[in-house]
């Protein structure tokens, strides 16, 4: 096995064993998925310093001391590297690249070399400090093996900066969680978390957003343009979006809102009007209402059109006609009942110390929800009328807003 750095700066001799030049950098074609054999190498002329690109068709022998040619230097034909052609010193090292495996990002120390399918292929990225030494020509240095080489798999990692463009790799990120996803992007630059997320849908880009870190988010939005950052905004929860909306300057703020449209702007505007550290600044509007004359196959049926714009769904929480809230279902106990029953024959009353009002201050929201064992927690209006749900995540993300 070779690794790029053993080779470049190394001499190329032809077949009447003058030397002609040193190796400058190595060019391959890159294909998703694929190991890229070696296509070009890019040598510096020994006498004139030109740069010139050699056919791999006419090396003979690829070695850590020299790289010898099969003909005589003054008869091979100078190569044509295309635009899409990638140089592994100039484009690739040091670079950042997102492990989809490992769902991380790591930055390419060195490159490993070797045979596959009887063609000399760029097979793995070496990350580790032992990497760097090499580079440095130091890894003699290591003769009681302190430091371990950590190999990724040229397939399962794929470069950040644009080398190969992120449209080819989209089916392996949307993969990754989009937790690990946006700690990815907050790992990158500005301008490649950018370009990450640019990458992806409107919807996936949404849930990725949500999970990151309040300030790095902002700071994004700013960056992907009102156009871009509208059409995922639009994507986003209620409540996140309302969460993003009062980080912004009033004016940005105004141009969001602009874009949105229908139920969810009425819904948006309804809680950017609450205090943050408030049931109702915590509270989200995204949940499945029903009626107690309902029955519970209406009601599955409810819950079936509805769960897909729903971030969680636990319970299913009862109103009057007027709104006025009178208990809730569990998913369990929907799903456990007859399909002819009426809601209002299934479904618990809380009491009323377990729910919560919508001027409640989070420190009794956090006391209720914690002495009740509540993972969600009914909002209420002054007049007992049913609007929105404060999850226990939604608490964890006001106390720890960089988790």
């Amino acid at each position: 096995m070779l690794y790029l750095s053993e080779l470049l700066k190394r001499p190329i001799r032809d077949s009447s064993d003058t030397k002609v030049g040193r190796l400058i950098d190595v060019v391959v074609a890159p294909v998703s998925g694929e190991y890229p054999p070696l296509l070009f190498l890019l040598m510096e002329e020994r006498r004139t310093r030109r740069r010139f690109f050699i056919s791999y068709a006419y090396v003979a022998n690829v070695s850590r001391e020299e790289i010898t040619l099969k003909h005589l230097f003054k008869t091979i034909p100078e190569g044509i590297a295309s635009e899409g052609d990638v140089w592994l010193s100039r484009d690739i090292l040091d670079e950042q690249i997102v492990d989809v495996e490992g769902a991380r990002v790591v930055r390419v120390n060195d490159l490993r070399l070797g045979s596959f399918e009887n063609e000399l292929c760029v097979l793995g990225i070496d990350v580790s400090f032992k990497g760097i030494l090499r580079r440095l020509g130091m890894g003699r240095l290591d003769i009681f093996d302190l430091w371990k080489v950590n190999l990724i798999d040229w397939r399962n990692a794929q470069l950040v900066k644009g080398v190969l463009k992120l449209d080819t790799i989209l089916k392996d990120l949307v993969k990754i969680h989009p937790a690990d996803l946006a700690n990815i992007v907050e790992d990158l630059s500005l301008k490649q978390g950018s370009r990450l997320v640019r990458s992806l849908d409107a919807k996936a880009a949404a849930h990725v957003l949500e999970e990151m870190d309040p300030h790095i988010q902002k700071t994004l939005i700013h960056y992907l343009g009102p156009e871009r950052a509208a059409k995922i905004v639009e994507q986003m929860s209620v409540d996140e979006t309302v969460d993003l909306l009062k980080m912004l300057p009033r004016e940005e703020a105004k141009e969001f809102l602009s874009y949105l449209q229908g139920s969810k702007l009425t819904k948006v505007k309804k809680l950017i009007s609450y205090p943050e550290d408030s049931a109702g600044g915590l509270m989200t509007t995204e949940h499945v209402a029903a009626r107690p004359e309902w029955t519970v196959l209406q009601t599955i049926d409810e819950v079936r059109r509805l769960s897909p714009r729903l971030r969680s769904l636990v319970h299913v929480y009862i109103t009057d006609v007027e709104g006025l809230f009178k208990g809730s279902v569990s998913l369990r106990r929907l799903l456990l009942a007859s399909s002819g029953e009426a809601l209002r024959t299934i479904m618990k009353r809380l009491p009323r110390h377990t729910v919560l009002k919508i001027d409640d201050p989070i420190n009794k929201v956090i006391k209720i929800m914690t002495k009740y064992d509540l993972y969600t927690a009914a909002v209420l209006d002054k007049d007992h009328k049913f609007v929105g749900v404060v999850t226990i995540d939604d608490v964890m993300r006001h106390l720890v807003p960089n988790a």
